[in-house]
């Protein structure tokens, strides 16, 4: 009996072992010849149209390019549904309790009185399970809803705590909680500070912002100085002041390959919890640094973690500067983030005239420099150009 429950036991643990587990490269494809969305979703099990929803930014489902990048969704997260006979948007929304809005835009459906039998459609879901990885914020964009709405409809409390497994509600998944067309909900302090504070673009035009924040680095920056300029790509670096006296031949050679400069302020903190003496120090030491090495009075910032209340930025307008926040978080902050990590989170959630959160600092930031040559092709190859924040936002870079 002891012999039997000891095999039992090594039978189970060899099962555990070789049992596939969850990685993120299982939903990175890279495109190979002749390959199409259709076979691709043959492959990992998929409907084309769930591709085409988690790869919005492809210009043409029916073209794809050699070695460009697509995300597989994951599943068990969406339901799809084969149009019968009668049916209308209207009957398939009341059937699964979804918007008809939400089902035009899931399916790119452009009139949405026809249908056709046969018709696979996908269907959002109104819940998501936490996957490792996971923040309120990268869930929150996924779904374009607010991190604010989430919370609330999950009574959660705090922000930052959710773990792997947690089954959450997405709100407005039974309305429509957003503006018509614009696959997000916009963020109040963009609307009640237009002129001041901003975080996409409005053109809807296939334009993308790449920004990176905390450098300058010796190591990292002149890596992704490298990969923009062989891809003709223009990006905004958001420097912490403290550092650009230590690198003012990078901060110099930015300039120079037309890319934009802004101010991170001096040591990073989070303005919402600083006096109003601190935050002004913060941001005029950095002014007189990045003054003195490059010549340029910055008029665009970013405050550090994107935290900027209506308070910080009453205070930052009064200092005459643009608050530029972000809509894509790729999560390359994290130290677990890995190169497809970052292309998942990136993809997956890129729109017309997107503002990309990047680092170039501080820390490991080998996986951002790994991931930015496929990130750049992929979208190039789709249509993309990438511009700087004031050309996207159309405001002064410098005063």
């Amino acid at each position: 009996m002891k012999k039997l429950f000891k095999i039992l036991i090594i039978a189970f643990m060899v099962c555990v072992l070789f049992i596939p587990s969850f990685s993120y490269a299982d939903q990175v494809h890279r495109v190979t010849p002749g390959e199409s969305l259709y076979r691709i979703g043959e492959k990992y099990g998929v409907t084309t149209n769930e591709l085409i929803q988690n790869n919005s930014f492809l210009k043409s489902p029916n073209t794809l390019f050699v070695n460009q990048v697509i995300i597989i969704p994951e599943t068990g997260q969406s339901v799809t549904y084969r149009v019968q006979a009668g049916d209308s948007l209207y009957r398939i929304s009341q059937k699964f309790g979804v918007s008809m809005e939400a089902l035009a835009q899931a399916n790119r459906l452009k009139n949405w009185d026809t249908l056709y039998i046969g018709q696979i459609l996908y269907v959002p879901s109104d819940s998501y399970t936490v996957k490792p990885g996971d923040t309120l914020y990268l869930i929150a964009q996924k779904f374009g809803v607010s991190v604010t709405a989430l919370a609330k409809e999950n009574n959660l409390n705090n922000l930052d705590y959710i773990y792997v497994g947690q089954v959450l509600t997405i709100p407005g998944s039974k309305s429509n909680t957003q503006k018509p067309g614009s696959g997000v909900l916009v963020d109040p302090r963009a609307e009640k500070y237009p002129d001041t504070f901003y975080f996409k673009g409005s053109s809807n035009s296939r334009r993308i912002a790449l920004t990176f924040d905390d450098g300058p680095d010796e190591i990292y920056t002149p890596a992704i100085l490298d990969i923009l300029k062989a891809h003709n790509a223009k990006a905004t670096f958001f420097l912490l002041g403290s550092k650009v006296k230590e690198q003012p031949e990078l901060v110099n050679r930015m300039i120079k390959e037309g890319h934009t400069i802004g101010n991170h302020t001096w040591t990073h903190p989070d303005l919402r919890k600083v006096t109003n003496e601190r935050l002004v120090s913060e941001i005029k030491q950095t002014e007189k640094a990045i003054m003195e090495v490059s010549g340029l009075t910055t008029s665009i910032m970013r405050a550090p973690y994107g935290a900027a209340n209506e308070s910080v930025i009453e205070q930052l307008q009064d200092l005459n500067y643009k608050v530029i926040d972000w809509n894509i978080d790729t999560a390359d902050w994290r130290a677990e983030t890995t190169s497809d990590e970052i292309l998942i989170n990136t993809l997956t959630n890129v729109t017309e005239d997107s503002i990309v959160l990047m680092h170039d600092s501080p820390a490991d930031r080998s996986a951002t420099v790994r991931a930015l040559p496929e990130l750049i092709t992929t979208l190039n190859r789709n249509g993309y150009t990438f511009i700087t924040t004031d050309e996207m936002l159309d405001v002064q870079a410098y005063r």
